[in-house]
């Protein structure tokens, strides 16, 4: 133990007696430490980390299995869930869930708020407890009982102070009061509903119990202890055979597929996560080899006392356990300026992921699990870099160490480890250049993408109406016309319209259809107008025909305006104009629309999604009380379509500042109306490509660094080696060699392992890039313009890095060189 304290002493003296040689070498493990740091702490928090629930490993996600699309995970009918929760014997607990927005009214400025309707049992499932208060009583989800509510302690804290008197308080939710019975601790977060904050219990109509056609729950279970997933596969397929049986008009394809609760959490993250934890790794690789040639180059420089201390008796482990000893030490000291880098970023992975709605992303952060990471990484570092240099050095050749002043000849196998090096770092590197070059061509590509709309100018906002305060689709109609007067009287505004499904941010409604006397089916959208346009509102072009006018109301014609690709998908040679389509088949009773314009093409969710065939209705024209599902009918359908509207306006040029006249407005037809959700055109279609621009930055990022590191490793190995063989070069020169000989013979040493690893790179980007495919729009994971500038820059960076110490040399005086002997 005592010798292991004195290596330990000298260790650090030698160290501090090279601060030149430490600084580089921390520099670098710090870069490469810091990184893996930080990412570790996002893929900890989200793919490694337990579920913060009792027994975790037991819940499961319960869905639908549409058998005829091959969806797995379509949301589940009531009657059907309560068939499953009482029929089933695998399970220990089931609930159910369903997400959505409520208005908060009465606390200051209105304002909309994700909630949840949960089942009684939903809370004691997860085995979560509120932090004051209670949660719902078994009883509470069944008709008739007190309007009860628990909310998250982020808005306890942010509309209520606190304030633990909160407990019993009244609060109106879409015009309705509710008592708060409970208030949930800190960081819960509802399975597939994250971003609720508040929670009422899920109370079932007595349609709902009975009819089976609306599709809408999200279903969770416990497994009984001992069961298995494979288990719970099979009796819920079994069940859901006997439903078919049952009831074959709602059930007919109609399967169930169980899948752990923990995978559907993480859902599509996991593939790219786990390619930045390897882009990491790979910096680490590299700056691991980085450091590893310095060391080399130090164990050459401290060959003649390690041969002193051989001579002396010193034995082979000894000296290999001091120099790993010094490597581990600067693996620590990597480490911990690496930790200083990590807090900074984890900081920005973080906020990062909660803007992109990363799952668990509350639970990023450096705590224990995260330090024990980096202490380990920073030891295992210490072993990988400094293994190598160890044994090498711990062979000295004493008859060559020790003769003439202890000059180094240069082994042959040192230089052959460093041009192994050199050769590890350039594949390395060439495949992290390759995936950020694919990344980064792939977002150009995709930012290329017309939208379809001219976004500049267009301010957009989110109204949803309360089913509680609007019951009659009139009054719908007249909360329309009320607020498009107010928005048209705010100077500055342009164009002003209401849509239900905003380009880029909304969802639409699917219905079948007929094309006049065909019966294709497609997708609707509804673009809800009055008095002024939404399609010049968004800039969308008018291709033929005509907009919506004020005209096109209750009692007038039905008409609708199409897209410029259901035009020519149905009518390629035609001039669609006066054409009609109508709801359902031939028989269904709704009646015919006709064709009055046809409007550019526009993507609902996305610029990486093609733009399908839609049909736009004004929605002053609510259409007939046909019935077109149990219980409603399509005027009924219509009129909860226009409850939830986007609000987009544009002003003229050189106006600016529009939105809190604009909030004015609102609140001037209803002033406890909630509008969230405020944001430029400009902002939404930027938000629809933060996921593709972070994860580009992010490699980006990752890959400048590995170049950074693999340049100077480069310039290290061939500057080293430029010292090393000044006396030959010397004598070169002597004998007649020129100076473009020099560069030649320098750049020449230096470019060869470099073009090995970059031939080694290509191979290893072809293998490895093609789990990037879903991460790419457009581009071919092999993409060969990708590669070629990719291999040009770094072949360049290789260049400029042998070329330095190789002027160097040719700038070498042959009588100064040759005393160097």
């Amino acid at each position: 133990m005592e010798s292991l304290f004195q290596d330990l002493r000298f260790g650090i003296r030698l160290l501090l007696k090279n601060p030149a040689f430490s600084a580089v070498a921390v520099l670098a493990l710090a870069l490469g430490i810091g990184a893996n740091t930080a990412i570790f702490s996002v893929v900890d928090a989200v793919l490694f980390r337990p579920l913060p629930f009792d027994h975790p490993d037991r819940l499961v996600a319960v869905w639908e299995h549409d058998l005829t699309k091959g969806d797995d995970h379509d949301s589940v009918m009531a009657a059907n869930y309560l068939d499953w929760r009482n029929r089933n014997q695998v399970f220990e607990e089931m609930s159910a869930h369903a997400g959505g927005s409520v208005n908060l009214t009465g606390l200051a400025e209105p304002e909309r708020i994700r909630a949840a309707r949960v089942s009684a049992g939903l809370f004691p499932l997860l085995g979560v407890q509120p932090e004051i208060g209670r949660v719902f009583l078994p009883d509470e989800d069944q008709p008739g009982h007190q309007r009860v509510v628990v909310i998250s302690n982020h808005l306890w804290k942010s509309r209520f102070g606190g304030d633990a008197e909160v407990i019993g308080q009244s609060i109106t939710l879409n015009n309705q009061d509710y008592a708060v019975v409970g208030v949930m601790r800190a960081g819960f977060a509802l399975p597939l509903n994250e971003d609720s904050e508040i929670w009422t219990p899920l109370v079932f109509t007595p349609d709902e119990l009975t009819l089976r056609n609306s599709h809408y729950l999200k279903v969770l279970g416990r497994l009984k202890p001992g069961a298995s997933l494979g288990q719970a596969s099979a009796e819920m397929a079994t069940l859901a055979a006997q439903l078919e049986g049952e009831y074959p008009k709602s059930n007919e394809g109609t399967g169930a597929a169980v899948f752990a609760l923990h995978a559907e959490i993480v859902g599509d993250v996991k593939k790219p996560m786990l390619i930045f934890l390897c882009a990491v790794v790979f910096i680490l690789l590299i700056a691991c080899a980085n450091v590893a040639n310095l060391m080399l180059a130090r164990a050459a420089a401290r060959q003649r006392e390690i041969a002193v201390r051989v001579a002396l008796g010193a034995s082979r482990w000894r000296l290999v356990r001091q120099m790993l000893i010094e490597s581990v030490l600067l693996g620590l000291a990597g480490g911990a300026a690496g930790l200083l880098l990590a807090l900074w970023g984890i900081e920005f992975l973080s906020v990062a992921a909660r803007q992109m709605s990363v799952p668990r992303a509350g639970s990023i952060g450096l705590d224990g699990r995260v330090l024990l990471f980096t202490l380990a990484a920073s030891i295992v570092t210490g072993l990988i870099f400094g293994s190598v240099p160890a044994l090498q050095a711990s062979k000295p050749d004493l008859n060559d160490a020790l003769k003439e002043g202890g000059r180094s000849s240069g082994s042959l196998r040192r230089s052959r480890t460093r041009s192994l090096l050199v050769v590890s770092e350039m594949a390395l590197t060439f495949v992290l250049l390759a995936g950020a070059g694919l990344l980064i061509n792939s977002f150009l590509k995709l930012r290329a993408v017309d939208p379809g709309l001219q976004p500049e100018r267009v301010l957009t906002m989110n109204i949803s109406l309360p089913r509680q305060k609007y019951t009659q689709p009139e009054q719908v109609i007249a909360f329309h016309r009320q607020l498009l007067e107010q928005v048209a009287a705010v100077p500055g505004i342009e164009y002003a319209g209401t849509v239900t499904a905003l380009p880029y941010g909304g969802s639409t409604n699917g219905f079948g259809y007929t094309i006049d006397s065909s019966e294709p089916g497609g997708q609707t959208v509804s673009l809800v107008s009055q008095q002024a346009s939404p399609f010049r509102a968004l800039g969308i072009p008018l291709v033929a025909g005509r907009e919506f006018t004020e005209q096109d109301i209750d009692g007038a014609p039905a008409v609708i305006v199409v897209s410029d690709s259901l035009a020519k998908r149905y009518w390629p040679d035609q001039d669609p104009i006066g054409h009609r389509i109508k709801w359902g088949d031939k028989k269904f009773g709704s009646p015919w629309m006709t064709v009055v314009g046809v409007v550019g093409d526009v993507r609902t969710r996305g610029l990486d999604t093609p733009p399908k065939p839609t049909i736009y209705l004004p929605h002053l024209q609510l259409g007939e009380p046909i019935k077109v599902l149990a219980g409603m009918t399509l005027r009924d359908l219509m009129a909860t379509d226009a409850r939830s509207i986007d609000l987009v306006v544009r002003s003229a040029p050189g106006v600016a500042g529009v939105a809190n006249a604009v909030r004015g407005a609102v609140w001037a037809v209803d002033a406890n109306q909630p509008v969230t959700r405020v944001k430029t055109m400009e902002q939404v279609l930027a938000d629809t490509m933060v996921v593709q621009r972070f994860s580009t930055s992010l490699l980006a990022i990752f890959a400048g660094i590995a170049l950074a590191l693999a340049g100077a490793g480069i310039y290290g190995v061939i500057s080293y080696s430029v010292s090393q063989r000044t006396h030959e070069i010397g004598i070169r020169m002597a004998l007649g060699a020129e100076h473009r000989d020099v560069l030649k013979l320098v750049v020449g040493q230096g470019m060869t392992p470099a073009l090995i690893g970059l031939g080694l790179g290509v191979a290893g980007a072809i293998g490895l890039t093609r789990f990037m495919s879903s991460l790419l729009f457009k581009v071919s994971v092999t993409d060969p313009i990708t590669f070629a500038v990719i291999g040009s820059l770094l072949l360049m960076v290789a260049m400029a890095a042998c070329y330095l110490p190789a002027r160097r040399a040719a700038r070498v005086d042959p009588m100064i060189a040759l005393r160097c002997e």
